[in-house]
């Protein structure tokens, strides 16, 4: 809509004219110069005034003030935090709270709930826990203000998109807070007429709009008057004020390590990181995470052509996550389900997402690593402008993040509704025959208000609702609430626990992209259009695979189904009946993805491997050797394991399995023949592997260590690399035991939101971080899954049952 031209010089006006034609736009309060002046220099008084406290009672009694925290029970630090702040929100996340408690009209007219949205991490659950308010206090104590600019603006995030607690305005100014480090100087403003980089301070985040300073110097205001009122009641019978106490040196770091849970976890991070001293950009510490899910990627991709088990379980769990399974409200079964379509849909959809999903984290890992290295180039000091440079990588990272999140959302759409525990609130409307679109909403009176947990999982179905949340904020609260409820945890399948993975690190990435710059930035520093360009030009590869693999249902169904010709009983004890019905699976499995293979030749001229050559390593399918009778006339010695008899007949057939009995991708789009006879596996060249560089190495030369491990350890990995024999596999394996074991050989361990958790190895010849999934809702990895676990182990690593040795 045109306006006249001396409307622009009257922001009031404009503000005023655009909201006639969008009733829905906020209109900000109006700051004069003189009022803006006087807010910010009270606020920076009570800032600095209760920073000089902090320091000089810390200075003095900080490890008197920790311990006498750590000695006090859950309720008596919520009895400190409560006398501190009268009203203080009893849970985390007390803006998810009061987004459902009013209504958006309700919001836009004036919340009642302004501390609620304005100032989220105070309250009593995360604050009591023992390590949060040292760490708040040392970090706000010891730093200047300046440095948690950023941090505090996007705190409000929710409240901003909500309207809930919106920023003055003032135009002609740009107000100063990163890098100034005094009274003074903090808050101070500039004008655009008199100060000819004041206007391009503000774009580039290190100025604000001053309505927006205001509000970060309010709410830093707020939670350093908090912290002050905490100290002067923890040590309320000490001289607080009496300058001739003398200083103490700092306390022992190990005050202030936290002892709530044995492994670290990235939701952790998440719960600290308001009470931490932000690091403006530390995208680096999560590069392990994404090399590590590009490797779970690939190793999905060759783990559904390897193995017949896997490859039924996945296509199972695909299958449970359709719309299709929903009824209508009147109890109507969707017609699809009894034809070959539905298998179609699902076979299609699993081969597609496999390989996509793979482009996509492959194009993130090369993405974070040319971030990790400009970041190296630039060396960004705190409250320092981000180089233009790294800007526009960041800018073009955080497009290619927007863009990967709409695979798993995708998903999320039609299997959430659709999974098992679910179910029971979600109806299909009937189906349209005039299209392929299946619509689904909840049932009527199935939505409770007080049910905390649909709430949170119906965010993802609404992108407007997701924006407004932020997908770093959803999961954050998606994974407490999980966590600290059975019941919620009994209503989330392994198939959404994965998924809540992925967005769990996607969210973390775009939370550490909005901590680059020292403040908010007006203007991106590239137009959106190149941004869009550039993704389109790095995303050929990914169109090209999804063109090639997009509409292949058809003939899927008949070589990918009945799902029971993939039983394959490698959790039976080896016999010629199980090997030969093993056999048979794989057959089964090389036949489909024949098909698969075929399919991309006649579309695309190739085949999918082929298209990726460049990225996805050929690696050789282990397949199982004919069954040889063992020599009942050398039994095993008294006393010996499975693994001390590697010399037996047949646990050489495994490790020929391993080695000798293997056929490439490449070789069977060539060339696939069956077998005319059984014999005994003929031996074969020595074992090779390939190591994480790409480096085929073999047995003899040692490329993995020998690790001396305890008893408990010795059985995790004997079941992970189990050999078969005469005797019976192993049983299921807990997963704290699977955790221990896999400390015990050096690994670093770090659990993500949902179900996933990063092995890191210690060795950096290793280099790469592994991903192993935490089994869900029992917490013991059945003996199928911790084989897939050795398999993986072994593909990354180079290990088998050789590498280790009991103490």
């Amino acid at each position: 809509m045109d306006f006249p031209d001396d409307i622009y010089s009257d922001p009031q006006r404009l503000f005023s004219a655009m909201a006639a034609n969008n009733p829905n736009l906020p209109v900000p309060q109006f700051l004069s110069f003189q009022d803006a002046k006087r807010l910010a220099g009270q606020y920076s008084k009570d800032i600095f005034t209760a920073q000089s406290f902090l320091i000089n009672v810390l200075d003095r009694y900080e490890e008197i003030l920790i311990k006498r925290w750590l000695k006090k029970t859950s309720i008596q630090r919520q009895k400190v935090l409560t006398a501190a702040f009268p009203g203080i929100p009893s849970t985390h996340r007390p803006d998810f709270w009061a987004i459902r408690k009013e209504s958006p009209a309700q919001i836009r007219a004036g919340t009642q709930y302004r501390d609620r949205w304005l100032l989220p991490s105070l309250n009593l659950e995360d604050l009591s826990k023992p390590k949060n308010l040292v760490l708040f206090l040392h970090s706000r104590a010891r730093h200047p203000p300046g440095v948690f600019v950023n941090a505090d603006a996007n705190s409000v995030h929710i409240g901003h998109v909500a309207q809930a607690v919106m920023p003055a305005y003032l135009s002609g100014y740009t107000m100063l807070l990163s890098g100034q480090n005094t009274e003074r100087a903090y808050g101070r403003m500039l004008s655009w007429e008199d100060d000819d980089e004041a206007f391009d301070m503000m774009s580039r985040g290190t100025g604000l709009q001053p309505g927006e300073g205001l509000q970060v110097m309010e709410i830093q205001q707020q939670k350093m008057q908090f912290l002050q009122r905490c100290v002067e009641i923890i040590l309320q019978d000490l001289p607080l004020q009496d300058p001739d106490i003398p200083k103490q040196p700092l306390p022992a770091d190990d005050l202030m390590v936290s002892r709530a849970a044995e492994w670290p976890s990235l939701t952790q991070e998440v719960e600290e990181a308001p009470y931490r001293v932000p690091d403006p950009f530390d995208i680096g510490r999560l590069r392990a995470f994404v090399v590590a899910r590009r490797g779970e990627a690939e190793d999905h991709i060759w783990s559904l052509r390897e193995d017949p088990s896997y490859f039924q379980d996945v296509v199972m769990e695909w299958s449970e996550h359709r719309q299709e399974k929903l009824v209508t409200a009147s109890g109507k079964t969707h017609p699809v389900l009894r034809q070959d379509l539905f298998w179609e849909r699902v076979l299609c959809n699993v081969v597609g997402d496999a390989y996509s999903a793979f482009v996509a984290w492959d194009m993130v890992t090369k993405e974070i690593d040319n971030l990790v290295n400009l970041k190296a180039r630039h060396r960004i000091k705190p409250n320092q402008e981000v180089p233009i440079e790294l800007a526009q990588a960041l800018a073009h990272f955080g497009h290619l993040i927007d863009r990967t999140v709409e695979g798993p959302i995708s998903k999320w759409k039609v299997g959430m509704p659709a999974s098992p525990p679910l179910r029971q609130y979600w109806v299909r409307e009937p189906q349209d025959p005039n299209t392929t679109i299946i619509r689904v909403k909840t049932k009527e009176n199935s939505r409770t208000k007080g049910d905390h947990l649909l709430w949170l999982l119906e965010v993802f179905l609404q992108d407007e609702q997701l924006f407004l949340c932020g997908l770093e904020n959803v999961c954050d609260e998606l994974e407490r609430e999980i966590r600290s409820s059975q019941a919620s945890r009994d209503r989330i399948s392994p198939y959404i626990a994965n998924l809540i993975s992925e967005f769990s690190l996607l969210g973390e990435l775009k939370r550490q992209i909005g901590l680059a710059a020292p403040g908010p930035r007006l203007q991106e520093p590239i137009d959106p259009e190149e941004t869009r360009a550039e993704y389109d030009k790095k995303a050929k590869l990914l169109s090209q695979v999804f063109k090639a693999l997009n509409n292949m249902n058809t003939g899927l169904a008949e070589v990918g189904s009945p799902l029971e010709k993939f039983n394959y009983p490698a959790n039976k004890r080896r016999t010629s009946a199980t090997t030969q019905k093993m056999q048979q699976a794989e057959e089964h499995l090389d036949l489909f993805w024949s098909h698969v293979d075929d399919h991309c030749k006649r579309t695309a001229g190739e085949i999918v491997h082929q298209m990726l050559s460049k990225i996805l390593k050929e690696r050789p399918l282990q397949r199982t050797p004919y069954w040889v009778e063992p020599d009942k006339k050398c039994p095993r010695k008294e006393g010996t394991t499975e693994l001390d008899t590697a010399s037996s007949q047949l646990a050489a057939m495994e490790l020929r399995s391993r080695t000798e009995s293997t056929i490439t991708t490449s070789a069977l789009a060539q060339e696939r023949q069956k077998p005319k006879t059984r014999g005994a596996a003929q031996s074969g060249p020595p074992t090779k592997i390939e190591d994480p560089n790409g480096t085929i190495i073999t047995k003899e030369q040692n490329a993995a260590p020998l690790f001396n491990v305890s008893k408990r350890g010795f059985k995790v990995f004997t079941t992970l690399f189990y050999t078969p024999t005469e005797g019976e596999p192993p049983g299921e394996l807990p997963w704290s035991e699977f955790l221990s074991a896999m400390a015990s050989v050096g690994f670093s361990i770090k659990k993500l939101d949902g179900s996933a958790w990063v092995f890191a190895p210690a060795d950096d010849e290793w280099k790469q971080s592994i991903i192993f999934h935490e089994p869900h809702p029992s917490s013991k990895i059945p003996f199928q899954v911790a084989r897939r676990f050795g398999r993986r182990l072994w593909r990354t690593y180079g290990w088998s049952s050789e590498n280790f040795k009991r103490e």
